[in-house]
């Protein structure tokens, strides 16, 4: 969480990354036990982070980011899924939107509704809404990170999503 929070700080926040970094030589300066030697990263880097576009050819910073966001969202929907306090409302829209930006997530960052069946299916099921953000059959093949949702997104949803689990608690108690 910790990576994710900085790699997107020091996303939107470049120019003050590079005032902050001012008096240091390096952003980065990781020492070795295997070697004398130790890996560094030159403040330079800042201009690339800054002058790279999002959903690029070769944005290698923003992939990077997208690629942390792509993992987690897989991660935490894989998570709630087995999570019992959730089971009662996998039909929740905030459950199934979860599961909807997870499928995006594992098919390179884009929208798939699937084939054959499973794609009927899935458009049967669509549209599916989130605070304001709704997912409907003219989403397919479009980007879901740094497009459709932007980094906090999902840290909302997540919030929202706990807030079910909260509630079932209060209510078996």
């Amino acid at each position: 969480m910790n990576v994710i929070a900085s790699m997107t700080w020091l996303k939107v926040s470049v120019n003050y990354a590079k005032t902050f970094y001012i008096p240091y030589p390096y952003i980065i300066d990781l020492s070795c036990s295997v070697t004398p030697q130790s890996i560094k990263v030159a403040k330079t880097i800042l201009n690339s982070i800054q002058q790279e576009g999002v959903n690029q050819s070769t944005p290698l910073y923003s992939q990077t980011l997208i690629n942390f966001y792509r993992v987690f969202t897989i991660a935490v929907k894989d998570i709630v899924w087995d999570e019992p306090d959730f089971q009662p409302f996998k039909q929740n829209q905030l459950l199934q939107f979860l599961r909807h930006i997870r499928n995006a997530s594992a098919h390179n960052n884009e929208f798939f509704w699937g084939n054959g069946r499973q794609r009927q299916q899935t458009i049967k099921e669509l549209p599916i809404s989130w605070r304001g953000k709704i997912i409907e059959e003219n989403l397919e093949h479009s980007k879901l990170y740094m497009d459709y949702m932007k980094p906090g997104d999902i840290f909302v949803l997540l919030a929202d999503i706990s807030k079910l689990a909260n509630v079932s608690s209060t209510l078996t108690i």
